[in-house]
Protein backbone atom coordinates (compact mmCIF):
# COMPACT_ATOMS: atom_id res chain seq x y z
CA UNK A 1 0.00 0.00 0.00
CA UNK A 2 1.56 3.33 -1.01
CA UNK A 3 2.52 5.60 1.86
CA UNK A 4 0.84 8.96 1.27
CA UNK A 5 3.38 10.76 3.47
CA UNK A 6 6.53 9.35 1.85
CA UNK A 7 8.19 10.50 -1.32
CA UNK A 8 8.42 7.77 -3.94
CA UNK A 9 11.91 6.95 -5.12
CA UNK A 10 12.69 7.31 -8.81
CA UNK A 11 12.90 3.52 -9.11
CA UNK A 12 9.46 3.12 -7.54
CA UNK A 13 7.94 5.76 -9.81
CA UNK A 14 9.57 4.17 -12.86
CA UNK A 15 8.36 0.69 -11.92
CA UNK A 16 4.86 1.91 -11.18
CA UNK A 17 4.54 3.76 -14.49
CA UNK A 18 5.77 0.71 -16.42
CA UNK A 19 3.26 -1.57 -14.69
CA UNK A 20 0.46 0.98 -15.01
CA UNK A 21 0.81 1.51 -18.74
CA UNK A 22 1.33 -2.18 -19.45
CA UNK A 23 -1.89 -2.98 -17.62
CA UNK A 24 -3.80 -0.14 -19.26
CA UNK A 25 -2.70 -1.22 -22.75
CA UNK A 26 -4.34 -4.58 -21.99
CA UNK A 27 -7.34 -3.32 -20.04
CA UNK A 28 -8.64 -0.66 -22.43
CA UNK A 29 -9.23 -2.96 -25.46
CA UNK A 30 -11.08 -5.53 -23.33
CA UNK A 31 -13.15 -2.77 -21.74
CA UNK A 32 -14.09 -1.36 -25.15
CA UNK A 33 -15.03 -4.83 -26.43
CA UNK A 34 -17.45 -5.17 -23.49
CA UNK A 35 -19.35 -1.99 -24.37
CA UNK A 36 -22.98 -2.94 -25.16
CA UNK A 37 -23.99 -2.69 -28.84
CA UNK A 38 -20.75 -1.00 -29.96
CA UNK A 39 -18.38 -3.60 -28.47
CA UNK A 40 -18.22 -5.86 -31.53
CA UNK A 41 -17.61 -2.89 -33.81
CA UNK A 42 -14.84 -1.52 -31.56
CA UNK A 43 -13.23 -4.97 -31.35
CA UNK A 44 -13.27 -5.24 -35.14
CA UNK A 45 -11.55 -1.84 -35.44
CA UNK A 46 -8.93 -2.96 -32.91
CA UNK A 47 -8.21 -6.12 -34.88
CA UNK A 48 -8.04 -4.17 -38.14
CA UNK A 49 -5.47 -1.83 -36.58
CA UNK A 50 -3.23 -4.70 -35.48
CA UNK A 51 -3.68 -6.47 -38.79
CA UNK A 52 -2.29 -3.37 -40.49
CA UNK A 53 0.58 -3.11 -37.99
CA UNK A 54 1.72 -6.76 -38.10
CA UNK A 55 3.85 -6.46 -41.29
CA UNK A 56 5.85 -3.70 -39.57
CA UNK A 57 5.83 -4.70 -35.88
CA UNK A 58 5.96 -8.44 -36.43
CA UNK A 59 7.54 -9.26 -39.77
CA UNK A 60 9.95 -6.34 -40.25
CA UNK A 61 10.84 -5.51 -36.63
CA UNK A 62 10.98 -9.02 -35.18
CA UNK A 63 11.95 -10.96 -38.32
CA UNK A 64 8.92 -13.26 -38.25
CA UNK A 65 8.53 -14.94 -41.62
CA UNK A 66 5.20 -15.38 -43.36
CA UNK A 67 1.90 -13.59 -42.84
CA UNK A 68 0.76 -13.13 -39.23
CA UNK A 69 -2.93 -13.87 -38.91
CA UNK A 70 -4.99 -11.43 -36.84
CA UNK A 71 -8.42 -12.97 -36.38
CA UNK A 72 -10.76 -14.11 -33.57
CA UNK A 73 -10.08 -17.85 -33.82
CA UNK A 74 -10.87 -18.66 -30.19
CA UNK A 75 -7.16 -18.75 -29.30
CA UNK A 76 -5.57 -16.00 -27.26
CA UNK A 77 -2.07 -17.34 -27.82
CA UNK A 78 -1.65 -16.66 -31.54
CA UNK A 79 1.58 -15.24 -32.91
CA UNK A 80 0.06 -11.78 -33.14
CA UNK A 81 -0.89 -11.90 -29.44
CA UNK A 82 2.76 -12.47 -28.50
CA UNK A 83 3.90 -9.71 -30.85
CA UNK A 84 1.31 -7.41 -29.31
CA UNK A 85 2.44 -8.18 -25.76
CA UNK A 86 6.08 -7.61 -26.73
CA UNK A 87 5.27 -4.12 -28.00
CA UNK A 88 3.07 -3.37 -24.99
CA UNK A 89 6.12 -4.08 -22.80
CA UNK A 90 8.42 -1.96 -25.00
CA UNK A 91 6.05 1.01 -25.23
CA UNK A 92 5.22 0.88 -21.51
CA UNK A 93 8.95 0.90 -20.70
CA UNK A 94 9.64 3.85 -23.03
CA UNK A 95 6.71 5.87 -21.66
CA UNK A 96 7.77 5.12 -18.06
CA UNK A 97 11.37 6.20 -18.68
CA UNK A 98 10.45 9.38 -20.57
CA UNK A 99 7.83 10.40 -18.02
CA UNK A 100 10.19 9.78 -15.08
CA UNK A 101 13.01 11.76 -16.70
CA UNK A 102 10.83 14.72 -17.67
CA UNK A 103 8.87 14.81 -14.40
CA UNK A 104 11.78 14.76 -11.94
CA UNK A 105 10.12 16.88 -9.25
CA UNK A 106 7.02 14.73 -8.78
CA UNK A 107 6.79 13.25 -5.26
CA UNK A 108 4.57 10.32 -6.18
CA UNK A 109 1.84 8.98 -8.46
CA UNK A 110 -0.68 8.39 -5.68
CA UNK A 111 -3.64 9.81 -7.60
CA UNK A 112 -2.74 7.90 -10.75
CA UNK A 113 -2.36 4.77 -8.63
CA UNK A 114 -5.80 5.23 -7.05
CA UNK A 115 -7.46 5.47 -10.46
CA UNK A 116 -5.40 2.60 -11.85
CA UNK A 117 -6.48 0.34 -9.01
CA UNK A 118 -10.13 1.15 -9.76
CA UNK A 119 -9.58 0.32 -13.45
CA UNK A 120 -7.85 -2.95 -12.57
CA UNK A 121 -10.53 -3.91 -10.05
CA UNK A 122 -13.42 -3.40 -12.43
CA UNK A 123 -11.67 -4.97 -15.41
CA UNK A 124 -10.80 -8.03 -13.33
CA UNK A 125 -14.34 -8.14 -11.88
CA UNK A 126 -15.76 -8.06 -15.42
CA UNK A 127 -13.60 -11.04 -16.40
CA UNK A 128 -14.51 -12.97 -13.24
CA UNK A 129 -18.23 -12.38 -13.78
CA UNK A 130 -17.89 -13.32 -17.45
CA UNK A 131 -16.19 -16.65 -16.80
CA UNK A 132 -18.30 -17.48 -13.76
CA UNK A 133 -21.60 -16.80 -15.51
CA UNK A 134 -20.43 -18.73 -18.57
CA UNK A 135 -20.05 -21.79 -16.34
CA UNK A 136 -23.45 -21.26 -14.71
CA UNK A 137 -25.19 -20.83 -18.05
CA UNK A 138 -23.58 -23.94 -19.58
CA UNK A 139 -21.85 -21.80 -22.17
CA UNK A 140 -18.28 -22.86 -21.35
CA UNK A 141 -18.29 -26.54 -20.39
CA UNK A 142 -20.77 -29.24 -21.36
CA UNK A 143 -21.06 -32.86 -20.22
CA UNK A 144 -19.27 -35.31 -22.54
CA UNK A 145 -21.43 -36.24 -25.52
CA UNK A 146 -21.52 -39.52 -27.43
CA UNK A 147 -18.58 -38.49 -29.60
CA UNK A 148 -16.36 -37.75 -26.62
CA UNK A 149 -17.43 -40.87 -24.77
CA UNK A 150 -16.54 -43.02 -27.78
CA UNK A 151 -12.96 -41.78 -27.81
CA UNK A 152 -10.03 -43.21 -25.93
CA UNK A 153 -7.87 -41.01 -23.75
CA UNK A 154 -5.23 -41.29 -26.44
CA UNK A 155 -7.59 -39.77 -29.01
CA UNK A 156 -8.11 -36.63 -26.96
CA UNK A 157 -5.92 -33.54 -27.03
CA UNK A 158 -4.68 -32.24 -23.66
CA UNK A 159 -7.24 -29.42 -23.86
CA UNK A 160 -9.96 -31.91 -24.79
CA UNK A 161 -9.04 -34.03 -21.78
CA UNK A 162 -9.26 -30.99 -19.49
CA UNK A 163 -12.58 -29.87 -21.00
CA UNK A 164 -14.03 -33.37 -20.56
CA UNK A 165 -12.93 -33.46 -16.91
CA UNK A 166 -14.32 -29.99 -16.19
CA UNK A 167 -17.57 -30.58 -18.07
CA UNK A 168 -18.30 -34.02 -16.64
CA UNK A 169 -19.65 -32.67 -13.34
CA UNK A 170 -22.21 -29.83 -13.51
CA UNK A 171 -21.83 -29.43 -9.74
CA UNK A 172 -18.08 -28.85 -10.08
CA UNK A 173 -18.70 -26.30 -12.87
CA UNK A 174 -21.21 -24.56 -10.63
CA UNK A 175 -18.68 -24.50 -7.78
CA UNK A 176 -15.87 -23.04 -9.88
CA UNK A 177 -18.28 -20.53 -11.36
CA UNK A 178 -19.34 -19.54 -7.86
CA UNK A 179 -15.72 -18.85 -6.89
CA UNK A 180 -15.29 -16.59 -9.93
CA UNK A 181 -18.58 -14.74 -9.38
CA UNK A 182 -17.71 -14.30 -5.70
CA UNK A 183 -14.34 -12.81 -6.64
CA UNK A 184 -16.06 -10.43 -9.07
CA UNK A 185 -18.62 -9.33 -6.46
CA UNK A 186 -15.94 -8.69 -3.83
CA UNK A 187 -13.85 -6.64 -6.26
CA UNK A 188 -16.65 -4.17 -6.95
CA UNK A 189 -16.68 -2.77 -3.43
CA UNK A 190 -13.71 -0.89 -1.92
CA UNK A 191 -14.20 -2.48 1.52
CA UNK A 192 -13.88 -6.02 0.11
CA UNK A 193 -11.57 -5.34 -2.85
CA UNK A 194 -8.47 -6.85 -1.22
CA UNK A 195 -10.37 -10.01 -0.29
CA UNK A 196 -11.65 -10.11 -3.87
CA UNK A 197 -8.10 -9.84 -5.14
CA UNK A 198 -7.02 -12.76 -2.95
CA UNK A 199 -9.95 -14.94 -4.08
CA UNK A 200 -9.35 -14.00 -7.72
CA UNK A 201 -5.63 -14.76 -7.34
CA UNK A 202 -6.39 -18.22 -5.96
CA UNK A 203 -8.92 -18.92 -8.72
CA UNK A 204 -6.69 -17.62 -11.50
CA UNK A 205 -3.59 -19.44 -10.23
CA UNK A 206 -5.49 -22.69 -10.75
CA UNK A 207 -6.74 -21.54 -14.17
CA UNK A 208 -3.24 -20.52 -15.27
CA UNK A 209 -1.84 -23.90 -14.28
CA UNK A 210 -4.59 -25.71 -16.20
CA UNK A 211 -3.95 -23.55 -19.25
CA UNK A 212 -0.21 -24.17 -19.19
CA UNK A 213 -0.32 -27.85 -18.24
CA UNK A 214 -3.15 -28.82 -20.62
CA UNK A 215 -2.19 -26.58 -23.56
CA UNK A 216 -5.29 -24.38 -23.34
CA UNK A 217 -4.63 -21.36 -25.61
CA UNK A 218 -5.59 -18.70 -23.07
CA UNK A 219 -2.21 -18.63 -21.37
CA UNK A 220 -1.50 -14.94 -21.97
CA UNK A 221 -4.91 -13.65 -20.91
CA UNK A 222 -5.20 -15.86 -17.83
CA UNK A 223 -1.70 -14.82 -16.75
CA UNK A 224 -2.72 -11.18 -17.20
CA UNK A 225 -5.78 -11.73 -14.98
CA UNK A 226 -3.58 -13.38 -12.35
CA UNK A 227 -1.23 -10.39 -12.46
CA UNK A 228 -4.18 -8.03 -12.02
CA UNK A 229 -5.44 -10.02 -9.03
CA UNK A 230 -1.99 -9.83 -7.44
CA UNK A 231 -1.86 -6.07 -8.07
CA UNK A 232 -5.22 -5.59 -6.34
CA UNK A 233 -4.23 -7.73 -3.33
CA UNK A 234 -0.75 -6.19 -3.11
CA UNK A 235 -2.35 -2.87 -2.19
CA UNK A 236 -2.75 -4.24 1.33
CA UNK A 237 0.41 -6.36 1.39
CA UNK A 238 1.92 -4.69 4.53
CA UNK A 239 -1.33 -5.16 6.46
CA UNK A 240 -1.70 -8.77 5.31
CA UNK A 241 1.88 -9.56 6.26
CA UNK A 242 1.39 -7.94 9.66
CA UNK A 243 -1.64 -10.11 10.48
CA UNK A 244 -0.78 -13.35 8.71
CA UNK A 245 3.00 -13.52 9.07
CA UNK A 246 4.37 -11.16 11.74
CA UNK A 247 1.41 -11.51 14.16
CA UNK A 248 1.31 -7.77 14.77
CA UNK A 249 -1.60 -5.31 14.71
CA UNK A 250 -2.45 -3.79 11.33
CA UNK A 251 -3.75 -0.24 10.98
CA UNK A 252 -7.15 0.26 9.29
CA UNK A 253 -7.09 0.77 5.55
CA UNK A 254 -7.91 4.08 3.93
CA UNK A 255 -11.13 3.32 2.05
CA UNK A 256 -11.77 6.82 0.81
CA UNK A 257 -12.53 7.27 -2.87
CA UNK A 258 -10.72 9.76 -5.11
CA UNK A 259 -12.01 13.29 -4.55
CA UNK A 260 -14.62 14.12 -7.18
CA UNK A 261 -16.90 17.04 -7.96
CA UNK A 262 -20.70 16.68 -7.80
CA UNK A 263 -21.07 15.82 -11.50
CA UNK A 264 -18.32 13.20 -11.44
CA UNK A 265 -19.74 11.67 -8.25
CA UNK A 266 -23.11 11.30 -9.97
CA UNK A 267 -21.41 9.85 -13.03
CA UNK A 268 -19.55 7.33 -10.83
CA UNK A 269 -22.81 6.15 -9.25
CA UNK A 270 -24.49 5.78 -12.65
CA UNK A 271 -21.47 3.94 -14.11
CA UNK A 272 -21.36 1.52 -11.18
CA UNK A 273 -25.10 0.88 -11.41
CA UNK A 274 -24.82 0.16 -15.14
CA UNK A 275 -21.88 -2.19 -14.47
CA UNK A 276 -23.85 -4.11 -11.85
CA UNK A 277 -26.91 -4.21 -14.12
CA UNK A 278 -24.78 -5.62 -16.94
CA UNK A 279 -23.99 -8.74 -14.87
CA UNK A 280 -27.53 -10.24 -14.69
CA UNK A 281 -28.27 -9.03 -18.23
CA UNK A 282 -25.18 -10.88 -19.47
CA UNK A 283 -26.29 -14.03 -17.64
CA UNK A 284 -29.78 -13.87 -19.12
CA UNK A 285 -28.37 -13.37 -22.61
CA UNK A 286 -26.01 -16.32 -22.21
CA UNK A 287 -28.81 -18.54 -20.95
CA UNK A 288 -30.99 -17.46 -23.85
CA UNK A 289 -28.21 -18.26 -26.33
CA UNK A 290 -27.68 -21.71 -24.80
CA UNK A 291 -31.44 -22.36 -24.77
CA UNK A 292 -31.70 -21.30 -28.41
CA UNK A 293 -28.88 -23.63 -29.36
CA UNK A 294 -30.42 -26.51 -27.43
CA UNK A 295 -33.74 -25.87 -29.14
CA UNK A 296 -32.00 -26.35 -32.48
CA UNK A 297 -30.76 -29.78 -31.43
CA UNK A 298 -32.45 -32.74 -33.07
CA UNK A 299 -31.98 -36.22 -31.62
CA UNK A 300 -33.07 -38.28 -34.60
CA UNK A 301 -33.22 -42.08 -34.70
CA UNK A 302 -29.66 -42.23 -36.04
CA UNK A 303 -28.21 -39.96 -33.35
CA UNK A 304 -25.25 -41.39 -31.49
CA UNK A 305 -21.99 -43.19 -32.01
CA UNK A 306 -21.84 -46.14 -34.40
CA UNK A 307 -18.95 -48.60 -34.43
CA UNK A 308 -18.11 -50.02 -37.86
CA UNK A 309 -18.17 -53.84 -37.77
CA UNK A 310 -17.59 -54.55 -41.48
CA UNK A 311 -16.56 -52.23 -44.28
CA UNK A 312 -15.98 -52.71 -47.99
CA UNK A 313 -14.82 -50.27 -50.63
CA UNK A 314 -15.39 -50.91 -54.33
CA UNK A 315 -16.39 -54.48 -53.49
CA UNK A 316 -13.20 -55.27 -51.55
CA UNK A 317 -13.62 -56.07 -47.87
CA UNK A 318 -11.26 -54.01 -45.73
CA UNK A 319 -10.41 -55.61 -42.37
CA UNK A 320 -9.96 -53.49 -39.26
CA UNK A 321 -6.33 -52.59 -39.97
CA UNK A 322 -5.26 -49.78 -37.61
CA UNK A 323 -3.12 -48.31 -40.41
CA UNK A 324 -5.90 -48.20 -43.03
CA UNK A 325 -6.83 -44.56 -43.70
CA UNK A 326 -9.67 -45.55 -46.08
CA UNK A 327 -11.58 -47.83 -43.71
CA UNK A 328 -14.09 -46.29 -41.35
CA UNK A 329 -13.78 -46.99 -37.62
CA UNK A 330 -16.70 -44.95 -36.31
CA UNK A 331 -19.58 -42.80 -37.51
CA UNK A 332 -20.98 -40.15 -35.20
CA UNK A 333 -24.33 -38.54 -35.94
CA UNK A 334 -24.72 -35.38 -33.90
CA UNK A 335 -27.68 -33.64 -32.34
CA UNK A 336 -27.13 -30.79 -34.80
CA UNK A 337 -27.13 -31.40 -38.57
CA UNK A 338 -23.61 -32.78 -38.82
CA UNK A 339 -21.85 -36.11 -38.84
CA UNK A 340 -18.29 -37.16 -38.27
CA UNK A 341 -16.40 -40.10 -39.74
CA UNK A 342 -13.35 -41.37 -37.85
CA UNK A 343 -11.14 -43.57 -40.06
CA UNK A 344 -8.83 -46.24 -38.68
CA UNK A 345 -6.02 -43.74 -38.97
CA UNK A 346 -5.71 -40.11 -40.02
CA UNK A 347 -7.84 -37.03 -39.52
CA UNK A 348 -11.54 -37.09 -38.74
CA UNK A 349 -13.88 -36.00 -41.53
CA UNK A 350 -16.76 -33.64 -40.80
CA UNK A 351 -19.91 -33.61 -42.91
CA UNK A 352 -23.23 -31.85 -42.93
CA UNK A 353 -25.92 -34.42 -42.23
CA UNK A 354 -29.52 -34.94 -43.35
CA UNK A 355 -31.69 -38.03 -43.30
CA UNK A 356 -34.84 -39.02 -45.16
CA UNK A 357 -36.50 -41.88 -43.24
CA UNK A 358 -39.14 -42.36 -45.93
CA UNK A 359 -36.60 -42.79 -48.71
CA UNK A 360 -34.19 -44.47 -46.29
CA UNK A 361 -31.28 -42.28 -47.34
CA UNK A 362 -28.77 -40.09 -45.56
CA UNK A 363 -26.87 -37.22 -47.13
CA UNK A 364 -23.31 -36.36 -46.10
CA UNK A 365 -22.36 -32.87 -47.29
CA UNK A 366 -18.83 -31.52 -47.70
CA UNK A 367 -18.81 -27.76 -47.32
CA UNK A 368 -16.35 -25.68 -49.28
CA UNK A 369 -16.00 -23.59 -52.38
CA UNK A 370 -17.64 -26.43 -54.34
CA UNK A 371 -20.04 -28.23 -51.96
CA UNK A 372 -20.30 -31.98 -52.53
CA UNK A 373 -23.15 -34.22 -51.40
CA UNK A 374 -22.89 -37.98 -50.90
CA UNK A 375 -26.21 -39.83 -50.75
CA UNK A 376 -26.14 -43.23 -49.05
CA UNK A 377 -28.96 -45.73 -48.59
CA UNK A 378 -29.50 -47.16 -45.14
CA UNK A 379 -31.30 -50.07 -43.53
CA UNK A 380 -31.88 -50.79 -39.84
CA UNK A 381 -32.41 -54.52 -39.30
CA UNK A 382 -32.42 -53.73 -35.58
CA UNK A 383 -32.50 -50.45 -33.59
CA UNK A 384 -28.80 -50.80 -32.81
CA UNK A 385 -27.72 -51.96 -36.30
CA UNK A 386 -27.18 -49.70 -39.31
CA UNK A 387 -26.28 -50.77 -42.82
CA UNK A 388 -25.03 -48.18 -45.31
CA UNK A 389 -24.45 -48.53 -49.06
CA UNK A 390 -23.77 -46.03 -51.82
CA UNK A 391 -21.25 -43.77 -53.47
CA UNK A 392 -18.82 -41.75 -51.41
CA UNK A 393 -16.96 -39.66 -53.93
CA UNK A 394 -15.66 -41.97 -56.63
CA UNK A 395 -15.82 -45.06 -54.40
CA UNK A 396 -18.70 -47.38 -53.64
CA UNK A 397 -18.90 -48.33 -49.98
CA UNK A 398 -20.88 -50.78 -47.90
CA UNK A 399 -20.73 -50.78 -44.12
CA UNK A 400 -22.42 -52.49 -41.22
CA UNK A 401 -22.37 -50.50 -37.99
CA UNK A 402 -23.53 -51.17 -34.44
CA UNK A 403 -24.66 -48.44 -32.07
CA UNK A 404 -22.49 -47.98 -29.00
CA UNK A 405 -24.37 -48.02 -25.70
CA UNK A 406 -22.85 -45.04 -23.95
CA UNK A 407 -25.45 -44.50 -21.22
CA UNK A 408 -24.16 -47.56 -19.38
CA UNK A 409 -20.44 -46.86 -19.62
CA UNK A 410 -18.47 -46.84 -16.37
CA UNK A 411 -18.03 -43.08 -16.53
CA UNK A 412 -21.70 -42.25 -16.95
CA UNK A 413 -23.23 -44.97 -14.77
CA UNK A 414 -20.87 -45.10 -11.77
CA UNK A 415 -22.44 -42.12 -10.03
CA UNK A 416 -21.67 -40.66 -6.62
CA UNK A 417 -21.06 -42.91 -3.59
CA UNK A 418 -20.85 -41.78 0.03
CA UNK A 419 -19.27 -45.07 1.06
CA UNK A 420 -16.49 -46.81 -0.87
CA UNK A 421 -14.92 -49.76 0.84
CA UNK A 422 -12.12 -49.74 -1.74
CA UNK A 423 -11.02 -47.21 -4.36
CA UNK A 424 -12.86 -47.74 -7.63
CA UNK A 425 -10.16 -46.45 -9.95
CA UNK A 426 -10.36 -47.85 -13.46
Amino acid sequence: MPDADARWSRTKRLGFLFLAFYLLFNIVPHALAAVPVAGDWLLELWLMLWDALMPVLGNAALGIEGPIEVAPTGSGDMTWNYVQQFWFVVIAAVVAVVWTVLDKRRRDHATFYAWLRIAVRYSLALAMFSYGLAKWSGNQFQPPDALRLGETFGDASPMGLAWTFLGFSPAYCWFTGLAEVLAGALLVWRRTATLGGLVAAAVMANVVMINFCFDVPVKLYSSLLLLMAVVVAAHDAPRLLAVLVYNTPAPPADLSAPVLGPKLRALRVVAKALFLLMVPVSFVMQRAAVAEMMAMASYGPLYGLWEVETFSRDGAVRPADPNDALRWRQLFVGDFPYALVRPMTGERQFFGFASDPAAKTITLSEHGEAPVEHVLSFEQPAPDVLELTGKLGEATIAARLRKVDLEHTELMSRGFRWISERPYNR
